[in-house]
């Protein structure tokens, strides 16, 4: 992928016009979007043709393809391209073709896209809340999962792997704090310092429990100063 435009923000209405589709740049650019998106699953080699279009066509004026170049450049600038960067250029296509021709796509793309193995983003997430790795499920169980614990985790107390946390680094006087507190306060710990996190990881291998296999009461509180 060659896109040499530079990246802009690009703004106003970027959905084609029906003036536009009119046009035969603007007929053709739509006929490529409806044949990329069209089965619910955009693949690399369509990307690439998409790509290539989008090189030949970045003088042109009209909004939703300056636009699809403008998302390409964000999303391959950085020389590789993940699954959920390729969902957002499905959503792209979707978001400039016209309302009469995206819903039958859109449709489509959520039928399957939903129906896949949840995302290594999904699955992190949920461990980083409960602790555990849900294996063998969908995005949308994933998705209705996420909606679940969020909608309590303000009020939840701390887990087992956060007071095993605190107990180590000696800071119980966090443990009455809610889950979510209490994990963004381990997060900005963490970053401040790469030792905090390996001294973490070498413990956890030294105790062979990741904090689902003992009670917290285990760790010596203060036990940091071992591992430093």
């Amino acid at each position: 992928m060659n896109l040499n435009e530079p990246l802009v923000h690009t703004s106003g209405r970027i959905t084609l016009t029906k003036s536009q589709l009119k046009l035969p740049v603007g007929k053709q650019f739509s006929e490529l979007l409806m044949q990329i998106a069209a089965d619910g699953v955009v693949t690399y080699e369509e990307l690439q043709t998409l790509a290539d279009w989008l090189n030949a066509h970045t003088d042109c004026d009209i909004p939703a393809i300056k636009y699809m170049i403008q998302l390409l450049l964000r999303v391959c600038e950085h020389g590789k391209i993940t699954d959920e960067e390729v969902y957002q250029i499905q959503l792209g296509i979707e978001r400039v073709l016209p309302k009469e021709y995206r819903e039958q796509i859109t449709e489509k793309r959520k039928s399957i896209y939903y129906s896949q193995p949840a995302s290594e983003n999904q699955l992190e997430l949920i461990k980083k809340i409960t602790g555990k790795w849900p294996a063998g499920i969908t995005r949308s169980q994933a998705s209705e999962m996420l909606d679940s614990l969020f909608s309590n985790f303000s009020n939840l107390t701390a887990t087992p792997r956060q007071i095993m946390f605190l107990r180590f680094w000696n800071r119980m006087d966090l443990a009455s704090k809610s889950r979510q507190e209490i994990s963004e306060w381990m997060d900005n710990f963490i970053h401040q310092d790469s030792v905090h996190w390996s001294a973490w990881q070498q413990f956890k291998e030294d105790v062979n429990d990741d904090g689902t296999q003992h009670d917290p009461s285990f760790v010596p509180i203060g036990a940091y100063a071992k591992y430093l």
